[in-house]
């Protein structure tokens, strides 16, 4: 279709409405958690799976990485250069394995003390 154009940024659903308000402008609320998608800025996404997996994860740029729960198990994906998921990085990267899974492991925590926070105002 015409007018229309593929962007590869990562983004999250919290990021909907911020962009609609930003497509729209009426500005933001403060208590919302994205950010407009219409930005230059690189973004970061956590997100997890059904609770029944017990997988954590984020994107950053081109990379994708997962963190099981149960057993500490983490992968590191280059989604540029292997969008199948099929070469896991964690260990030649363990640096940035290591940065993403306190990242990711710190994030739960860090929604219930948002959460708590807005829950008081």
């Amino acid at each position: 279709m015409e007018g229309q154009e593929r962007v590869h940024k990562v983004v999250s659903l919290v990021d909907v409405a911020p962009t609609i308000l930003d497509l729209t402008g009426i500005p933001r609320p403060k208590s919302y958690q994205g950010r407009t998608m219409l930005g230059s800025t690189p973004q970061m996404a956590l997100f997890f799976t059904d609770y029944s997996l017990g997988l954590l994860g984020l994107r950053d740029e081109r990379w994708k990485f997962i963190y099981e729960i149960g057993s500490g198990r983490t992968e590191l994906f280059d989604m540029d250069r292997d969008p199948g998921e099929m070469v896991n990085l964690a260990a030649e990267r363990e640096p940035r394995a290591s940065w993403y899974g306190t990242v990711v492991r710190s994030w739960p925590e860090a929604q219930k003390s948002y959460l708590a926070q807005t829950a008081i105002r």
